[in-house]
């Protein structure tokens, strides 16, 4: 089974491009998350580390992820890894990407009117940035 989930923030805005596959015209998104891991280490300080994950997605999730999402926004994702090889000058590169088939626009709700901590609970609106649609949650 190759699935993934993440749950991160772009480190950068998409890049969204049409492009010919097949003699059709498709739309595909680029962009990168981020990804923290919090931890403890062995003499109790605190500490993350952060991992940067390229990602891809491909017709109406690709043209949504462009219209919805920019540089710093929190995003939950699934999708599939895939490896990308090319070669350059002569050598070859390849890395692991996320093909993205879901995905969840999210925020943080404040715990005090403006204020955002790191361990606020996070609330997830699919298609929305207006934190006052949380109220519409019946639960």
């Amino acid at each position: 089974m190759n699935r993934v989930t993440l749950k991160g923030n772009l480190a950068r805005d998409p890049e969204v491009k049409t492009i010919e596959v097949n003699d059709k015209s498709t739309t595909v998104a680029n962009f990168t998350i981020a990804v923290s891991r919090f931890f403890k280490r062995s003499d109790g300080t605190k500490d993350k580390n952060t991992e940067f994950i390229a990602c891809e997605a491909w017709d109406t999730g690709a043209e949504s992820i462009g219209k919805l999402l920019s540089k710093g926004d929190p995003v939950l994702l699934e999708g599939s890894l895939k490896t990308e090889s090319w070669e350059k000058d002569g050598q070859k590169f390849s890395r692991l990407k996320v093909r993205v088939s879901t995905f969840e626009c999210l925020y943080r709700a404040p715990k005090k009117e403006g204020e955002f901590t790191e361990d606020t609970p996070e609330m997830a609106v699919a298609g929305s940035k207006n934190k006052n649609d949380a109220n519409d949650i019946p639960f």
